[in-house]
């Protein structure tokens, strides 16, 4: 991370970085970081993302070989698309690799050119990033990486003493940049109730911050106040990943979510409508002139904070009227499918989680 760190710091970029592993905060976070200091804002030209298993390697290099216009740089993301983690080939038997070793001589081809080798090649004006949880790292194309760009690997954080102690780091970080302390019980219990996913601690962090705004300092019976328990924790994050069109998050916190033995998918289903209805209620008082704590009143939110209004006003910001009224009508048509019979309990919210966490603009 210190590599990335000083690259963000002093402008001075490789061609080439792969983002990789379980813990998708921190490769979430520094895929922003290094967009952000890249490329502009606003550069829609220089900037392009794929996603998905889908991608093509041909689409990756041709766009990444193209000069950036009225600009200095080109910036290519790729995410979750599998190019770096290729199947391990299967042992053959030896009639096929008789067969094969006869016909390597007059079947090699001019396009077995891959990323590989265009790793090698990448222009000095664009920057190429792979965002991928999983990597195969004896592969001919990682390998490549290795040779000609960086490697960041971002592994879970375990639930032991060490990991503990790196994510009270984090945790001193951030409350620092907010001027607010928090004592070493309410950091325990507050761990205690979120675990060490980085996702998970960071929204309910803000969370605290907001309660405690004013106060200056976090205390255990502060913790135990305002945080629900680690189910509803979940809940929050998937509904505020769909939010970030974080597909993969979001589905991931669903799985996580249907291990637990009372946790069922209508009750899920029925908190992202409730997610959506927040942002519509909030998104249409806005304009009329109330304050944020009767806005928040009016929408059910369970809180009077300044803070929190402007978050979720801001998220609100990112939908139309007619996005959050399709999300609503898409939670209550499946709803209504499921009780008739029509669809499993399951597929329902997947199919929610899939159309509202697209990157694609929905067509309304």
């Amino acid at each position: 991370m210190e590599r990335l760190k000083q690259d963000i710091k002093t402008g001075q970029f490789n061609r080439l970085y792969v983002l990789c592993g379980e813990e998708d905060y921190f490769r979430t976070y520094y895929k922003k970081s290094l967009k952000n200091a890249i490329i502009a804002e606003d550069d829609g030209i220089n900037f392009t993302e794929f996603s998905g298993k889908g991608v093509r390697e041909n689409e990756i290099m041709d766009i990444a070989r193209t000069i950036p216009f009225l600009g200095d740089r080109r910036l290519v993301i790729v995410n979750d698309s599998g190019l770096l983690n290729p199947a391990s080939k299967k042992k053959k038997s030896s009639d096929d690799e008789s067969e094969e070793e006869s016909l390597q001589e007059t079947s090699k081809k001019k396009d077995d050119y891959g990323l590989a080798d265009f790793f090698a090649e990448i222009p000095e004006t664009t920057v190429l990033i792979f965002n991928e949880e999983k990597v195969n790292r004896t592969s001919k194309v990682f390998k490549a990486v290795a040779k000609y760009g960086y490697v960041a690997s971002f592994n879970p954080i375990p639930e032991k003493e060490d990991g503990i102690r790196r994510v009270q780091g984090y945790v001193a970080g951030k409350l620092k940049r907010e001027n607010v302390n928090m004592t070493n019980g309410a950091f325990r219990l507050f761990i205690d109730r979120t675990g060490t996913d980085l996702r998970t601690v960071f929204t309910e962090l803000e969370k605290l911050i907001s309660y405690v705004y004013g106060k200056g300092v976090i205390t255990e019976e502060d913790v135990a106040k305002p945080l629900p328990d680690r189910i509803e924790n979940k809940i929050f994050v998937m509904t505020e990943a769909m939010t970030n069109r974080d597909q993969r998050s979001a589905l991931k916190v669903y799985y996580d979510l249907l291990r637990i033995k009372d946790e069922k998918p209508v009750m899920i289903l029925a908190a992202i409508y409730k997610q959506y209805h927040q942002l519509y209620v909030i998104k249409k008082l806005s304009v009329e002139g109330m304050s944020g704590a009767d806005i928040l009143k009016a929408a059910d939110v369970r809180s009077d904070s300044d803070y929190i209004y402007k978050k979720l006003l801001r998220i609100a910001g990112q939908y139309t009227y007619a996005e959050l009224e399709h999300a609503m009508k898409m939670c209550l048509d499946y709803d209504k499918q499921f009780r008739s019979g029509k669809i499993k309990d399951v597929i329902a919210v997947e199919l929610v989680i899939v159309a509202m966490s697209s990157r694609e603009k929905l067509n309304l």
